[in-house]
């Protein structure tokens, strides 16, 4: 089935809900709900931009308020008004958080900075395959249509998850059923030849809402900025909720994600005609392609199947338990840059790769949560033991291809597929850890003390098939890791705090013969000041932090090791950022931040290592963003927004190669059509144009001389019809 057919079978669909689960709804009769507060709860929707709970920095419906480390919000609203296509690019409004790091030909959101350092995905609080033996291949791309908001809890966070990484995380919270009905479907185009269309339809199957669906669908044919790689895709996520009482709760999600014919997601060009101008033939342009359309190929297949179970055995105590299986698999076949231009400043070798990845993970996560008083003190205590299994396999291929004039590029030269005949390598990790929690009140004080024993066990096995050497690799590794906070909640909404937490990071990576790597450890001291008034939809958060991290992961500068990877001694990260979110008046959103990094290789066994800067990492990064829905009058349901992004410069990972800063411009338009023609209530038409000027940069440049465009001017139109 072609993809053009999927996107019209998902939109017939969205129009032939079930009858029974529609003809229902008149008569559904729904057990009492505890609200609290505002009616948002952690894992909820929000409505507009300004989330007040959150679960991602306790693992307990919390306010964001008592959580001592920064928690910033992307909600579900601010990812449509943006139109946002990947969560990479839902994270651009973000202090302190980088995407898009590999530029605009990227298929991947595997490499996404916080803090200076990669972020660790998460989906629904677990955490997703990270590729140990793949070199990120593997790791899950989320379809952002299908999500409900995004949370980056910012630090080091191993006492509640585990492995993760000192920068902070990336949890998507997945879109679940809803006891009122829900439906939408949505057409878009715009840029590249995009066409799309998805649905999302949710609601009460029984009369009693015992019984509750989503179904969440995309489908999108479209081609990209660059030459010969596409950005098709189908997406789909049922979701099912049974609510046996008032008590007890199973929801089962599940998602499945299919990508073809799109080409390599590799595209470095080389920095002369990018970085530098080529004072022979200029600038090379944004849709440049250093491929070969005939051999590249690339192809992802995943999905997942999961649950999220809940039971309040009491007012005071209650049972949670998320589990998930996850299975990834990539096939990659593509050229890739060898080298800098030839001396004639025209001439560019290529090497033929093929890479077979594949990834399946396993987790679990219980937890027992107990609310009870000790004299003058409150506390909310969680017991919590979780486990993760994840396997995965890496083999690759190297092989010869033909040079090909870059900037008056003829494809259609012959390239042999390699096969593997370079290096395979496989790997699995387990982990076991068992937590405790306490945020204890007294009046307003608020303490969290949190501390977290690990046992982590990871098996390697890396055969060169170039030297026919096999290296085995098995390590078992026992930590403790912990946080401690303090906050205070004024009346007026002010909330002061300080933290200081660790992380614990076992591994299953390996240097590029085999070499087991050591655990990554790290500490942050916080200091931060957040803010919610009550007399205004707002939020602001200020944090100072200082980070440590030993045995830092980073590219391998010998270019004989592709992809390879070595461990740095020690890195030191110290900073502040800054993001505030209001709703000023009705119909009036607005959005900033700002970001300060001062990081360096702190502590190397390599002299000349110490004193440099982190590779791909800004020192400056900044946003605004702000749009307005008129009210009233004869534009009434008219709304116009725009953005600000400013990335500082970065380095390479040698520190020889300096990456400009750039400042891009996004703007969009809406119009509520219901306001014109009642019989079109529910409809709503919004165009949104990212990089409006257009303006050409750099994104990075690798550890090998060549570097990745950044994304290009987009336009991108959506008609959402709701009922």
């Amino acid at each position: 089935m072609r993809l053009r057919d999927v996107s019209l079978a998902a939109i017939f669909i969205a129009l032939t809900v079930p009858a029974a689960a529609q003809q229902a709804t008149p008569a559904i009769r729904l057990d009492t709900i505890e609200v609290q507060g505002n009616g948002e709860r952690a894992n909820g929707p929000v409505n507009g931009y300004v989330a007040t709970r959150s679960a991602s920095g306790s693992k307990t419906d919390t306010p964001i308020l008592e959580v001592p480390q920064t928690v910033n919000v992307v909600t579900a609203d601010q990812i449509r008004a943006q139109g946002a296509q990947s969560v990479s690019e839902a994270l651009r409004y973000t202090a302190g958080v980088r995407g898009e790091v590999y530029g605009g030909a990227s298929q991947f959101d595997s490499y996404t900075q916080i803090r200076g350092f990669k972020g660790d995905l998460f989906l629904d609080g677990t955490r997703l395959p990270d590729g140990a033996a793949t070199a990120d291949w593997t790791t899950s791309v989320i379809e952002p249509y299908g999500l409900e908001r995004v949370e980056v809890l910012k630090g080091p966070s191993s006492v509640l998850y585990g492995q993760s990484g000192p920068g902070g995380l990336v949890n998507m919270v997945s879109k679940r059923p809803t006891a009122t009905p829900f439906r939408e479907i949505q057409l878009q185009t715009g840029s590249y030849g995009r066409l799309q269309g998805a649905f999302d339809l949710s609601g009460p199957i029984d009369p009693q809402g015992r019984f509750l669906y989503r179904l969440t669908g995309l489908g999108r044919m479209s081609e990209t900025q660059t030459d010969f790689i596409d950005d098709d895709r189908i997406f789909i996520a049922p979701a099912f909720t049974w609510r046996p009482s008032t008590d007890t709760t199973l929801t089962v999600m599940g998602q499945y994600l299919r990508e073809r014919d799109g080409k390599t997601s590799f595209n470095y060009l080389p920095t002369s005609g990018t970085l530098y101008p080529n004072r022979v033939n200029g600038r090379l342009p944004w849709n440049r392609y250093a491929g070969e359309p005939g051999f590249d190929r690339f192809e992802r297949d995943q999905g997942s199947i999961g649950y999220a179970f809940e039971h309040r055995f009491n007012d005071s105590l209650s049972f949670s338990q998320n589990l998930r299986y996850t299975q990834n698999d990539v096939y990659l076949r593509a050229l890739n840059r060898n080298g800098e231009l030839l001396a004639d400043n025209r001439t560019l070798n290529r090497a033929a790769f093929r890479i077979d990845a594949a990834a399946r993970a396993f987790t679990l996560d219980n937890r027992l949560e107990a609310k009870f008083g000790t004299g003058p003190l409150s506390h909310t205590a969680l017991i919590g033991l979780d486990y993760r299994n994840e396997i995965s396999q890496y083999d690759v291929g190297r092989g010869p291809a033909a040079s090909i004039q870059i900037f008056n590029p003829v494809y259609g030269a012959a390239i042999a597929d390699p096969g593997i005949n370079f290096q395979r390598k496989d790997a699995e990790l387990r982990q076991l850890g068992f937590y405790l929690q306490d945020q204890i009140k007294f009046e307003r004080w608020i303490a969290t003390l949190s501390g977290r024993y690990d046992i982590a066990d990871t098996k390697t096995r890396t055969h060169t098939l170039t030297t026919n050497a096999l290296v085995r690799s098995r390590t078992s590794d026992r930590a403790f890791s912990g946080r401690a906070g303090l906050s205070y909640v004024f009346d007026n909404g002010l909330a002061p705090y300080v933290s200081v937490s660790t992380s614990f990071q076992p591994t299953a990576e390996t240097d590029f013969f085999g070499g087991a790597f050591k655990p990554l450890t790290a500490t942050q001291y916080e200091a931060g000041i957040k803010y919610q008034p009550s007399w205004i939809d707002a939020s602001l958060t200020a944090a100072v932090f200082d980070i440590r991290q030993q045995n830092t992961p980073s590219g391998d500068p010998n270019p004989a090791h592709p992809f390879a990877r070595v461990q740095l001694g020690e890195v030191a990260v110290r900073g502040f950022d800054i993001e505030a979110r209001a709703q000023l008046t009705e119909g009036l959103g607005l959005i900033a931040s700002y970001a300060f990094l001062d990081h360096e290789i702190s502590k190397s066994s390599v002299i000349t290592d110490i004193g440099k800067r982190l590779p791909a990492t800004p020192m400056h990064q900044g946003s605004l963003w702000a749009d307005y829905t008129l009210q009233g009058g004869p534009l009434a349901g008219f709304g116009f927004g725009g953005g600000i992004r400013f990335v500082g410069s970065t380095y390479d990972t040698a520190n020889t190669v300096r990456i400009p800063s750039y400042t891009l411009v996004d703007a969009s338009l809406s119009y509520d059509l219901g306001k014109a023609l009642s019989a079109l209530n529910g409809a709503k038409l919004s165009v949104v144009a990212k990089n409006l000027f257009d303006r050409y940069y750099v994104s990075q440049c690798g550890n090998v001389p060549g570097c990745t465009l950044g994304s290009r001017r987009s336009v991108l139109a959506t008609l959402t019809y709701r009922w």
